[in-house]
């Protein structure tokens, strides 16, 4: 049996295969697409009310964020029973305290550092005056029960912008040479932060690296969670969907992340004071952020919508 040429297939069964070619489902996807962004892109973001750029949500005016360093500077000086670290506490020179003015829990980035954040940037110069710069704040807290046990608290606060969320422990700490042991959620109580704050899920994650003065392998742990737009989020993939999507007008996030400064010799013993730490700290961190319904307000919606 042999197939006629193309050229013995009659006009109308011809134009009949064509039609059929342009109802196909991915072509019909495919013109639409290139219909809107040809002619009725901007006409369907006006319709939609979708946004291309992403508007800042100011700090309460409790925040005191410093002109020079951008970092958070009324970071609060005890919450419970841990402290911040006091001048002369952590530093030293020649095995006696060095005294400098200045906190030593009172952490400053600079240069480099701040840049890699995107923090300290001329927009967030501009941004200032209205409180909607981004911001940081580390401090290194002392339990005042165990003198010995310190913790580094880290709070990050972005706005305005649809950031890639790149810098979260799993990724960090295995570009910095160390090995990733295990990363889970743990819910951690905080009975004094307004909801949903109060129960709050945090990832931990487990490393292990190598000490660079004693050439010692040891174990280490990170915990952080995500205040986006006023809710709850411990998954970094999601807030960096939520910043992506076009119908978030305002939008902030705050990574919130904190650690023991000595080494993990049981992780579970670890877990439980962290629990500890968390339920201190969280009401004074949650207080000088914004709120869903702040963001709400904003952008004139529901929090629901948020």
């Amino acid at each position: 049996m042999t197939t006629a040429p193309a050229s013995a297939i009659p006009p109308a069964a011809g134009a009949r295969s064509r039609l059929a070619g342009l109802l196909e489902p991915h072509f019909l996807v495919a013109a639409t697409l290139l219909a809107l962004t040809a002619g009725g892109w901007n006409a369907t973001i006006h319709f939609l009310q979708w946004a291309t750029e992403k508007k800042s949500v100011p700090v309460p005016e409790c925040v005191q964020v410093d002109p020079h360093e951008f970092r958070w500077s009324n970071m609060p000086s005890r919450m419970g029973p841990f402290v911040l670290a006091g001048d002369g506490e952590l530093n030293t020179r020649n095995g006696q305290p060095e005294f400098d003015g200045r906190p030593d829990g009172e952490i400053v980035l600079e240069g480099d550092m701040l840049s890699a954040l995107r923090i300290g940037s001329d927009l967030d110069r501009s941004r200032l005056k209205q409180r909607c710069s981004n911001w940081y704040g580390i401090g290194i807290y002392r339990d005042s029960r165990e003198p010995n046990r310190l913790w580094r608290l880290e709070v990050y606060y972005y706005t305005g912008d649809v950031d890639k969320v790149p810098h979260v422990p799993e990724r960090c700490l295995v570009a910095g040479g160390a090995t990733l042991l295990d990363s889970i959620g743990l819910q951690f109580a905080a009975p004094q932060a307004p909801p949903p704050w109060d129960n709050t899920k945090f990832i931990r994650t487990l490393y292990q690296y190598t000490d660079s003065h004693e050439g010692i392998t040891r174990q280490a742990v990170q915990y952080y969670t995500f205040n986006f737009n006023g809710k709850t989020e411990s998954s970094w993939k999601a807030v960096r969907l939520g910043l992506a999507y076009p119908w978030v007008h305002y939008c902030f996030f705050a990574k919130i992340q904190f650690a023991p400064l000595t080494p993990v010799t049981d992780v579970e013993t670890t877990d439980r004071q962290a629990a500890e730490f968390a339920r201190a700290f969280m009401p004074e961190v949650i207080r000088h952020l914004p709120t869903a319904a702040d963001v709400a307000k904003l952008s004139g919606r529901g929090a629901d919508a948020i």
